[in-house]
């Protein structure tokens, strides 16, 4: 079997004076401080849209390496696990899901640039694409593609969208979709990925086309079980739901409920969880959106993490609470109303307070066996 990135890495010898140093941008400074400061906070992702809306995706282009290889650059063989390829951080989420998955092998092409999704899996609540993209032209370091992604049945889906650059015009992705009902299959997922726009961050060009995608997934193997716990702190109100174990991962549900008297304080509430079990293992996730009012104070979430430990029987859930002000720093350089309109003017700060955040008491489950 062809060895994945990490051991192909590790297998070269490779002569320090051989790198070439790029300049980083600001975001991608950030990004690796996010990855450094992911062991002592857990990283967080607001969606706040109705639950009717046929689809909430986050863009996301991730440059995998701070330094270029130039003397292996155009050598890098086709890589068998994209998911430990994009697992950026090595956070180990993605370890087991290859195994898991079918290979899909399905391929379109136009306009120059051909895109193939590779391997899926559906773990009954997010449906997870790898996928590679060739184009006859150098699509930048960190090109967006902009697509429609909907699970049948769903009342809406929220998902992300990773890519990285493996060699000359080559390019690995990761798209993933979380799909949200009240009433639901989740035996099966059929999907409809449709791609109609890839941009160049580096020229602002964008490439139009049609690569349309229709698949069908069978969900593995899964238990759930209910939690139907709550904890409340000044007004805000952090529910666990229940748990849902695969064999590749493990989902948790939650809910909040913010009620006026926040609400008039804050412009917007987010709600985090950290995890470890009784073994004292620690597990990185990663937020699959979440559905609720279109104001995004009430909102139901989901977060997948990493294989469970078997021999675990104890999980702690660590629910922390992040508050927000709307400044031109945070939330762009227009202004936003409660009702959904904007004006081309600086955000205007009308609390004094930014940002507050406050960790909750300890959540403690019984696992069932």
């Amino acid at each position: 079997m062809m060895k994945d990135i990490y051991e192909l890495i590790n297998d070269m010898d490779i002569d320090e004076n051989e790198f070439e140093e790029m300049e980083a941008s600001e975001l991608e400074r950030t990004k690796v401080k996010r990855v450094v400061m992911s062991s002592i906070r857990p990283r967080k992702r607001r969606w706040s849209r109705n639950a009717t809306a046929a689809l909430i995706l986050a863009g996301l282009s991730t440059a995998l390496f701070g330094m270029t290889f130039p003397a292996y650059a155009n050598s890098i063989p086709v890589i068998d696990n994209i998911f430990r390829f994009l697992d950026v951080g090595r956070s180990g989420l993605f370890d087991h899901y290859k195994e898991y998955s079918s290979a899909m092998n399905m391929a379109e092409e136009n306009n120059g640039i051909k895109i193939t999704i590779n391997d899926a899996v559906f773990d009954g609540e997010t449906a997870f694409l790898t996928y590679s993209l060739e184009s006859n032209q150098d699509l930048g370091a960190h090109p967006i593609v902009h697509s429609l992604f909907d699970m049948k049945g769903a009342d809406g889906v929220a998902g992300s969208n990773q890519i990285s650059k493996v060699g000359n015009n080559k390019y690995v992705g990761l798209m993933t979709g979380t799909s949200f009902s009240q009433d639901k299959d989740r035996e099966t997922a059929n999907i409809k990925w449709n791609i109609e726009t890839i941009w160049k961050q580096d020229s602002k060009e964008e490439i139009t086309g049609d690569w349309n995608f229709s698949l069908k997934l069978k969900a593995t193997e899964s238990s759930t079980q209910r939690i139907d716990r709550s904890i409340e702190h000044d007004g805000v109100t952090v529910h666990l739901d229940k748990i849902t174990v695969t064999p590749i991962s493990f989902i948790i549900y939650y809910d909040q409920v913010v009620n006026q008297k926040v609400r008039a304080k804050w412009d917007a509430v987010d709600i985090g969880i950290k995890v470890k079990d009784d073994l004292g293992n620690p597990y990185s996730g990663q937020g699959n959106g979440g559905a609720g009012d279109k104001e995004g104070y009430n909102m139901s979430w989901s977060k997948t993490f990493e294989k469970l430990d078997p021999k675990a029987t104890k999980l702690i859930i660590t629910p922390q609470l992040s508050f927000y002000n709307h400044t031109s720093d945070n939330h762009g350089s227009v202004e936003m109303t409660r009702e959904g309109s904007d004006t081309e003017s600086t955000v205007q700060q009308r609390k004094d307070n930014e940002q507050e955040e406050v960790i909750l008491e300890d959540i403690i489950v019984e696992l069932k066996k």
